[in-house]
C-alpha cells in the first residue's frame, strides 16, 4: 500500500501507535544529505552564476564561498 502526499507516492513499510492519534504510517521517504544538497547548490551556482544574480539579487561569489565551506565542513567531518 502507498500513501500520497503532494502528489507522490511513497510506500508503507509499518505502522507505529499512538495512543492519542492510533496507528501512523510509516513511510519509505529517501532524503538527501547536507553535503549532496550543498554539491548541488554549488554545481548550479557554478553552471547558472547570472540566474542567480538577476532572479534572486544573489551575491553569487559569497554564496559560492559559503558553500564551498560548507562542503569542506562535511568532508572534514567524515574524515574524522
Amino acid at each position: 500500500m502507498d500513501m500520497i502526499i503532494d502528489g507522490q507516492n511513497y510506500p508503507i513499510t509499518g505502522a507505529i501507535e499512538d495512543e492519542a492519534l492510533g496507528p501512523i504510517p510509516i513511510i519509505d521517504l529517501h532524503l538527501m544529505s547536507d553535503y549532496d544538497w550543498h554539491v548541488s547548490c554549488l554545481k548550479s551556482r557554478l553552471e547558472n552564476p547570472d540566474m542567480y544574480r538577476r532572479v534572486l539579487g544573489e551575491d553569487v561569489d559569497s554564496v559560492i564561498a559559503k558553500l564551498q565551506a560548507a562542503i569542506a565542513k562535511c568532508r572534514e567531518a567524515v574524515a574524522v
